[in-house]
């Protein structure tokens, strides 16, 4: 009788002992833990926005923890749908969402300079919102000013020519909201909306694009 009363008293703290652990590597085996995406970057222009972006990260795993430690709640696979479990599951979502806004943000800034582009570029592209979907617009623009500016004679647009910066420029004007075709050939149409771009922004409505007027048509 006495060693059965050991062999199940053995059991139990064996089944205490295994739930422990199990918990314990719940929190303490590697990938518990939310980390730093390995393709941000480290030297993105705003240190603030990095800043927050690590704070993040460690706000969140603290709430893990303590979501855990406070009410044996893990916030990142729940066993229960109480109320309770809900308020902290959709707080922890939140904290995530914030870590993913900056690091969206460092990923894409890392992927710029990766490609050549400058902090200055970075800079312009985040101010000008544009989104995901517009990426490759944005770093073909950025080519064609380059392109326009390493020898503006040679590279403005006038009456009679047709090439692939007229079909650029046709685009554009597409998206400001005139209306013309876009086919490359620089003809009366595409003069006219020219002209009607510059005289709406205040520029010498001489029907030619040149760095003056492709700057403001970039913006």
């Amino acid at each position: 009788m006495k060693q059965i009363l050991i062999l199940i008293l053995i059991v139990i703290v064996l089944i205490f002992g295994y739930n422990y652990y199990i918990d314990y590597q719940r929190f303490h085996s590697p990938g518990t833990d939310y980390v730093s995406a390995k393709k941000i970057d480290l030297n993105y222009h705003d240190k603030t926005i990095l800043l927050n972006y690590y704070q993040a990260i460690e706000d969140a795993n603290g709430f893990v923890r303590l979501s855990w430690s406070n009410n044996s709640v893990d916030v990142r696979n729940p066993e229960n749908d109480d109320n309770d479990t809900k308020a902290l599951v959709n707080e922890f979502t939140k904290k995530i969402g914030i870590i993913k806004f900056y690091e969206n943000r460092l990923i894409t800034s890392a992927q710029m300079k990766n490609k050549g582009l400058t902090d200055k570029d970075i800079i312009t592209y985040e101010q000008c919102g544009f989104s995901g979907k517009e990426y490759d617009e944005f770093i073909q623009r950025k080519f064609l000013i380059e392109t326009f500016k390493s020898n503006p004679e040679k590279y403005s647009l006038k009456m009679g020519d047709y090439n692939s910066f007229v079909f650029e420029l046709q685009k554009m004007l597409v998206k400001k909201g005139y209306k013309l075709p876009v086919d490359g050939n620089f003809r009366n149409i595409t003069l006219e909306v020219v002209q009607s771009f510059e005289i709406k922004n205040g520029l010498f409505p001489d029907g030619q694009v040149d760095a003056v007027m492709l700057d403001y048509l970039l913006r």
